[in-house]
Formats: C-alpha cells, structure tokens, sequence
C-alpha cells in the first residue's frame, strides 16, 4: 500500500528578505552577487540532486553565464523543482519558471533557507 506524500508551503514567505535563517546578511549576499548565492545555495544540494552535481563553483558559473544571456531561470527553475519535491512543497512548473523569471533573487533567498531550516 502506498501512502501519498504529505505536502506543505515553504519554511518562509517568498518575500520574506530578511527572515531566518540568513536574515539581511543573505540578501545582501544574494543582492550584491547571486551568482555565488545560487552556487552556494547548489552545493547544499546533493550530488545527483541538480545539475552540476551539487558542485558550487560549477553551478556559480553556469548561473553567471546563463546571466549575462538572460536565461538564468533555465537552470534555476530546475533546482527550485528538485527542493520542493524533496521537501513535499506544492506548487508547479510553471510557478517555478514565472517566479526564478521575474525575481530570481528572492527565489534564491527562499530556497536557501529551506535547505538552511531543513538541514
């Protein structure tokens, strides 16, 4: 018998910039260098989790490329999917693309205290 899979929101709000964990110091980070943000926010993940393999600097650069063309929710979208799947998080595809499209930093942010509160 299989059970199904209990859902839930996100530990913190999508605009919630200054929440814990992280708090002003993480936005500030994310503000001012979200390439680095997204990668460390990667490393976190495991390996066969995202692409890159959970790998910082990797995830870092592809994030910075995919920056200067404009398509960073390309790869961004896919690690949100992967951490709301983990956590049991509702939400969908496209949620993911519209919300890593129009404000990728606050995505950032959110996720990364996902994986800080979850851990």
């Amino acid at each position: 018998m299989q059970t199904a899979a209990i859902m839930s929101d996100w530990s913190t709000g999508f605009c919630s910039w200054c929440a814990e964990p992280g708090g002003f110091g993480l936005c500030l980070y994310t503000y001012f260098c979200p390439c680095c943000s997204y990668g460390s926010m990667v490393g976190k993940m495991g390996p066969e989790e995202v692409f890159c393999g959970g790998n910082c600097c990797g995830a870092c650069c592809c994030y910075a490329i995919l920056w200067d063309l404009g398509l960073c929710c390309l790869l961004h979208m896919g690690a949100r999917r992967r951490i709301r799947e983990k956590y049991g998080i509702q939400s969908n595809g496209c949620n993911d693309c519209m919300l890593t499209m129009c404000c990728p930093l606050c995505a950032i942010c959110q996720e990364t205290r996902q994986l800080s509160k979850s851990t």
